[in-house]
């Protein structure tokens, strides 16, 4: 072989040599490009997905709070058809004007009562005295055609279990004598009292055995305190509906008579 023949063959290894290296360095430039841009579309990704998941939370916060607000209306509406329904008769005297008073002769009394309309329901003003049965203590109770419910004031409220039942324990002060009398009755139900706190009160319901005027009857109480009202008792529609009517232009138009007064007029009618 001649020395220009090994001078060729060397030209051609090293321009094979340096086209390989030429071409392995250009596949490294573009696996480091590819590379580059798959991490680059990654993160794009990843934020993507971390912002769709932050909606994705707001969304069910919105939600919730919707769902909440719908069930405040829905419990709203049902007290007002509740309401509505169970509103009471009412009625207004309508005093006559211009006539002059009867003459009051030796002979003839004038009744200082009110005349009654004739009924066989109680007629009973806006202010009244309530006897507590078994306790022979008289409240003065509010009479508010307005409220659904009626109240009752009583202290220290306890709950207990009496043969797998609730039952409430709870303190009714005598308004006289501020003697505490402690009784126990079964649990009704919870009744939902809107105050003036963010969250509504779940407040105690019993029967409690009651008397105004001449009409004696069980009524269903909510137990709350209400110390800081001038009446201790508020007499709400579920109590007037369809045995008491309100005449709201007069005041104890229902006299109340004491246990102990009862039975002293009967024995002086005995004894005679």
């Amino acid at each position: 072989m001649n020395k220009k023949t090994v001078l060729m063959v060397s030209g051609s290894l090293r321009n094979l040599v340096l086209a390989t290296l030429a071409i392995t360095s250009l596949s490294a430039c573009t696996q480091s490009k590819l590379q580059q841009q798959m991490q680059a579309e990654l993160g794009t990704a990843q934020a993507c997905i971390a912002k769709q998941e932050a909606q994705g939370q707001q969304l069910s916060e919105q939600q919730a709070e919707t769902l909440r607000q719908l069930q405040r209306v829905q419990q709203q509406l049902v007290l007002q058809q509740m309401a509505i329904e169970a509103k009471p008769q009412v009625i207004e005297r309508i005093v006559p004007q211009g006539k002059c008073p009867p003459v009051r002769t030796a002979n003839n009394k004038t009744s200082q009562t009110k005349e009654q309309p004739t009924t066989d329901k109680q007629i009973v003003g806006l202010r009244e005295q309530a006897l507590i049965a078994g306790l022979n203590i008289v409240m003065q109770a509010r009479i508010s055609t307005n409220v659904a419910n009626s109240v009752v004031d009583a202290r220290n409220i306890q709950m207990f279990e009496r043969n797998g039942e609730e039952w409430v324990r709870f303190t009714i002060y005598n308004p006289e004598t501020k003697e505490p009398h402690v009784l126990e009755r079964k649990r009704l139900r919870f009744q939902t009292v809107q105050t003036a706190n963010p969250t509504p009160d779940r407040r105690p319901v019993v029967e409690i055995r009651f008397t105004i005027g001449t009409l004696t009857q069980k009524g269903e109480f909510i137990l709350a305190d209400r110390s800081a009202s001038e009446y201790p008792i508020l007499i709400g529609r579920n109590l007037l509906r369809d045995v008491m009517l309100v005449d709201v232009s007069g005041n104890n138009l229902a006299p109340l008579q004491r246990v102990e007064d009862a039975a002293s007029s009967s024995s002086s009618a005995a004894k005679k």
